[in-house]
């Protein structure tokens, strides 16, 4: 393969593993924010302790869209930092073009995350029936998970990503 072909199947390669090498991130930062957020109020993240407030109405049984769901921008700002990081790279070590395909990745995993915390949680939650609702094993796997948050709300922080409480601790089975 070579040429233009060869070239997008390069490209398109660096993006998924690029999607890959994020991943990770994303799912550490689902954790932290809502642990930290969400639960704990740091206002250094959240001076009006706005998602702290709202979370706490979807943990008193709330199921508006404004407390079930989450947004991009809820989801892009936490990667602000890599953002910079790698921007501050391009600008004094590497080329514009050495970052494009980190950056795209990162932000396909920002909308990606939104668009699967939303589906997932609306499905635990009975919001809506979708996809996530019919697969299964893994739909009760990660409804059990995620409501038993609900009823102990120091423990299963991962919606997404649940390996995460394995790792910090707060895994409750």
């Amino acid at each position: 393969m070579g040429g233009f072909a060869g070239a997008y199947a390069a490209g398109l390669l660096t993006l998924v593993l690029w999607v890959a090498a994020w991943t990770p991130l994303v799912a550490l930062l689902e954790y932290a924010v809502h642990r930290w957020v969400q639960h704990k109020g740091v206002r250094l993240l959240d001076p009006a302790l706005y998602h702290r407030l709202s979370h706490r109405e979807h943990h008193r049984g709330s199921l508006h869209h404004e407390f079930v769901d989450t947004t991009p921008k809820d989801c892009l700002l936490p990667t602000m930092p890599a953002w910079l990081g790698l921007a501050a790279w391009a600008l004094t070590v590497g080329p514009w073009h050495s970052v494009v395909i980190p950056m795209a990745a990162l932000l396909a995993w920002a909308l990606l995350y939104a668009w699967l915390w939303t589906r997932i949680h609306r499905a635990i939650h009975g919001v809506e029936h979708n996809w996530f609702e019919r697969s299964g094993i893994v739909f009760r796997f990660f409804s059990t998970h995620h409501l038993k948050h609900h009823r102990t709300a120091g423990v299963n922080f991962g919606a997404v990503f649940p390996w995460t409480d394995v790792v910090f601790g707060t895994r409750c089975a």
